[in-house]
Order: structure tokens, then C-alpha cells, then sequence
């Protein structure tokens, strides 16, 4: 068996029983193999997927130390997994920001295995967005998230590109679902405003953009 398949193998036995916090409420490790595929494909090592499988394992599935994963995967994976395991004796909030503050130190690795755990989660958030999160509890999500990626030192090119388009849906998707029918409308045109600068429009240019779709639709 080789590395990654012994990672999910292990994921698997510890992550049992653990559900998604979304409606849906989908295995845990649903999330983890997609992390694990976004990895994949933004060009990740062995290490990097196997990490991939194992981040959550410290955090969520007690008695699972770094030791054990050390032991079990070696040093190098063990060591992303420790990058990426928030101390959850700190208060959420501290927790939170703490994700912020630590992202500038991240490893090449960490920051990839980070980077697919994020857009995952931001999928997850438009896809089954927990119950009982109200419009301003997922658009806050949403911006936290975009605040831990843009401070990571390693962002991959077509990573930002799937973190980007899924970040813009989830915040399309939340006033959709909560907010008026002007908010909605608002959100699709900021959106389509952001991707025409990421695209290099300057302002003038992206708000050309937009009244030319304006127009079009009408």
C-alpha cells in the first residue's frame, strides 16, 4: 500500500462517524478526498495528498497526535499536519484568528494542502451551508477565508482561480437564498465586476463590462 492509500486508509478509520456540519450532513471524509483531489490537481506530491487526507486527524479525531502520524507517515507529512492543526483548547474566535496570523508562515506544502482546504470548505458553504447560519454568518465566513488565503505566502495559479470562483458563488448563493431580490442582483453584478478585474480589466473598463452585460440581458 502506498503512501497516499495509507493515508486515506488511516483518514478513514478515524474520521468514522463524522458527519459535515452542512444540511446535507455528507461523511466527513467527503471533504477530505476532495482536498485531497484539489492537491492532486494543482501538480501535489505523495506527501502533499497524503497530508492532504491527514489534516484534520490531530484536530478532530482524538487521541490521534503528530507523534502517531510521525510515526505511522514520517517527519515530512507529520510536519504539515502541524502546520495545519489548530489548538482547540483556544476559544473559536481565537482559533480563527489566529489561522490568520499563522498563514504567512506556512510551508510550500501547507500552503497548497490550505489552499484546497479552503476552496473545498467554501464549495461545502454554497453547496449545504449549515443550519441555521443566517446571510451575515456566510458572507463573514466567506471573507474570513478569502483573509487566510491571501496572506498565504505559495498560491497556486489555478488553485486561486477555483478558490476565486467559488467564493464569488458562495457569496452569490447566500443572498439568493437570504437575502432580497436587489441584494441578489447586486452580488451577481459585484461578481461579474471582480472577474473582470482578476481578468486585467482596469475600473473604467470593468464597469464598461458590466453595463455592456447590463444591456444585453435586458
Amino acid at each position: 500500500m502506498d503512501t497516499v492509500e495509507n493515508a486515506e486508509r488511516f483518514a478513514r478509520e478515524r474520521h468514522a462517524g463524522q458527519f459535515r456540519k452542512g444540511k446535507a450532513k455528507e461523511p466527513y471524509v467527503t471533504h477530505l478526498e476532495e482536498v485531497c483531489d484539489l492537491v492532486k490537481q494543482w501538480g501535489g506530491s505523495d506527501i502533499e495528498q497524503a497530508a492532504a487526507w491527514l489534516h484534520d486527524t490531530v484536530e478532530d479525531c482524538p487521541p490521534t497526535s503528530l507523534l502517531e502520524l510521525e510515526q505511522e507517515f514520517g517527519t515530512d507529512i507529520a510536519q504539515i499536519v502541524g502546520e495545519l492543526t489548530d489548538d482547540k483548547s483556544l476559544p473559536k474566535a481565537e482559533r480563527k484568528a489566529l489561522q490568520v496570523h499563522n498563514a504567512p508562515k506556512k510551508t510550500t506544502s501547507a500552503a497548497l494542502v490550505k489552499l484546497a482546504d479552503k476552496t473545498s470548505n467554501i464549495g461545502a458553504l454554497s453547496k449545504s451551508p449549515p443550519d441555521g447560519w443566517d446571510l451575515q454568518r456566510r458572507l463573514d465566513y466567506v471573507e474570513w477565508a478569502q483573509r487566510v488565503v491571501d496572506a498565504l505566502p505559495y498560491k497556486h495559479v489555478a488553485g486561486m482561480k477555483e478558490f476565486e470562483k467559488r467564493c464569488d458563488l458562495a457569496i452569490l448563493q447566500a443572498y439568493e437564498d437570504l437575502g432580497s431580490i436587489r441584494q441578489a442582483q447586486n452580488a451577481a453584478l459585484e461578481m461579474l465586476s471582480r472577474k473582470a478585474k482578476r481578468a486585467g480589466l482596469d475600473h473604467a473598463q470593468a464597469e464598461n463590462f458590466i453595463k455592456s452585460f447590463v444591456k444585453s440581458n435586458l
